[in-house]
């Protein structure tokens, strides 16, 4: 092999080498400060081990930095400086891992499925109340408000008439009460829309202990049941008074109100039955005594 031969081959290699050289520049990747620059958005996550039916708060999401590139249709990307709250509330209808992304999906849809089931808290239950436009709040009431129960009936007097007799001055034949407070409200079987066309409900369905369901199921066959709203955030007791005041009876009745039967009590007193008879029982002796109505005049 001559020398013009050698150069020639040598000149073909190195011009190959400077080829290769150039087209790697080239197709590379443009390197920052040693390493690449990745565009990145937030996306929200699960802070911890979430199960069915949790309820999300601040405490169970978190936003994480995500490829812009990577990022999956469903995901939930943080917008300006959007709370994790804000992005995504609701319950979960399906277990979620620590760290896996959440989608709209994992939530309970309000108008699919059984919403009712998965709202309710750990060891409640639900019960339907029939409501009427006087006894529902005349259709103000909406899912998460809370409510008293109030049940009105007709007082059913024992045969005794020494009981009838000492039941003359505080009830005639009505009574009402507030037999449970503060309850959260589930549902409403009302379409909502505007206040104009709205319907009112039938039903309400309150969330209630296994015993308040008890009182709940009983109550509705002795008298008529009524709703009384809540105020938001309101937790006090239904009935409150001064502790100046004298205790405030738990029973409202038809003489208690009624300034007429009140009247008509007084005045059959002062016909000369003046005394009534109480039945005091000790052990196996029964003894009749007679005591003077009460009176605040």
């Amino acid at each position: 092999m001559n020398r013009t031969t050698i150069l020639i081959i040598a000149g073909g290699v190195v011009f190959a080498i400077l080829s290769a050289f150039l087209v790697q520049l080239v197709t590379s990747p443009k390197k920052s400060g040693g390493s690449e620059s990745v565009a990145t958005t937030q996306i929200l996550v699960a802070a911890k081990d979430l199960k069915i039916g949790d309820e999300l708060d601040a405490s169970s999401t978190a936003w994480k930095s995500w490829p812009a590139n990577s990022v999956f249709s469903g995901a939930v990307t943080r917008k300006d400086d959007q709370s994790n709250t804000d992005a995504m509330k609701g319950r979960l209808k399906r277990d979620v891992a620590m760290g896996e992304p959440l989608q709209k999906s994992a939530l309970i849809d309000d108008a699919k499925g059984n919403f009712v089931s998965a709202s309710l808290d750990p060891g409640m239950r639900a019960v339907a109340v029939s409501v009427s436009a006087q006894s529902g709040v005349s259709g103000f009431i909406s899912p998460g408000d809370h409510v008293d129960v109030l049940m009105t009936y007709e007082v059913r007097l024992p045969n005794d008439p020494n009981i009838k007799n000492a039941a003359k001055s505080v009830v005639v034949r009505n009574a009402s009460e507030t037999i449970l407070e503060n309850l959260k409200v589930l549902a409403v079987d009302q379409e909502t829309g505007d206040l104009e066309d709205a319907k009112l409900a039938k039903t309400v369905t309150l969330q209630v202990s296994g015993k308040q369901a008890e009182t709940l199921a009983l109550a509705g066959n002795v008298g008529k049941l009524s709703l009384a709203l809540r105020g938001i955030g309101d937790t006090g007791p239904a009935i409150q008074g001064d502790a100046k005041d004298k205790a405030i009876s738990k029973t409202t009745t038809d003489l208690r109100i009624s300034s007429v039967m009140s009247e008509l009590e007084r005045g059959q007193n002062n016909t000369g039955n003046t005394n009534q008879v109480v039945r005091v029982y000790s052990g196996s002796r029964v003894e009749n005594v007679s005591v003077r109505p009460y009176s605040n005049r």
